[in-house]
């Protein structure tokens, strides 16, 4: 079981500055999606760091057991999903202090979608998983026989809104605060992460994704787009970036998508 992929980001038609960052590291499983907020350029470094801390401590805990952790561990999950929980922790509470620090940057975050990679052995049998973890709006996706899935629920109002029944999907493409997060990196000393883990079966195909394109494309056009380039990862990360710069291009567009083979 093996992973095939590639990432890609755009500016978009409409913004001046690209605050968006992703983090494609298949040599420690990992693969990360950011969309940072904040003036003074704050955004961009927001998501620079959540993708560069992350990193960080997963290529420093892979295969050692001698680390000190800087957060608790949950003995009800397991090593690669501690290690993914604990490092975007880590990389929130970085965020946050230098946000304390450079007054500039003061109010600055970040959303974070990440995926590690892990296979375990279990009575002789290799297990191949997928943990999925996530803080605002940025998303996860598997595709998978004619189908699209939305793996992470949205931390906004709007989401939050439909979820209760107030609000319908279609009425949320255009409501006001629809881009109003209620969770996001660095905004507090420390935050609860969304987490899953997906057995990563062959055919399977993941994608990660700022909301550059979902505010973009629907999930049918994401979907299709997908299943018609299902053997090149990267002409189906161009033509998502093409067709969302088509529809308007009104923010900064990220992808990863991912194939298990």
């Amino acid at each position: 079981m093996k992973i095939e992929g590639f990432g890609l980001t755009d500016i978009g038609k409409k913004r001046k500055l690209n605050e968006d960052s992703f983090g494609f590291f298949p040599e420690n499983g990992l693969y990360v999606v950011a969309d940072g907020m904040g003036g003074h350029a704050g955004g961009e470094i927001a998501s620079r760091l959540a993708v560069d801390s992350v990193e960080e401590f997963i290529k420093l805990s892979a295969n050692r057991d001698d680390i000190t952790w800087p957060f608790e561990i949950d003995e009800s999950k397991s090593k690669d999903e501690n290690r993914l929980n604990v490092a975007i922790r880590l990389a929130n509470s970085r965020i946050f202090q230098e946000a304390l620090i450079n007054k500039k940057l003061n109010g600055m975050g970040t959303t974070i979608v990440a995926a590690l990679f892990s296979v375990r052995q279990a009575h002789d049998v290799a297990e191949s998983n997928l943990y999925i973890s996530h803080v605002g709006d940025s998303r996860a996706y598997l595709i998978k026989n004619d189908n699209i899935k939305q793996l992470t629920d949205d931390h906004s109002v709007v989401y939050e809104q439909m979820r209760l029944g107030v609000l319908s999907k279609e009425d949320a493409k255009t409501h006001s605060l629809r881009n109003v997060l209620t969770k996001a990196l660095g905004t507090e000393p420390d935050i609860k992460i969304d987490m899953r883990a997906e057995k990563a079966e062959a055919g399977n195909i993941y994608l990660f994704c700022t909301d550059g394109l979902t505010n973009m494309l629907a999930d049918e056009e994401i979907q299709n787009i997908v299943k018609d380039n299902s053997n090149n990862t990267e002409n189906a990360c161009r033509e998502l970036l093409s067709a969302a710069n088509k529809n308007g291009g009104i923010d900064n567009i990220t992808v990863i998508i991912l194939k298990i083979v």
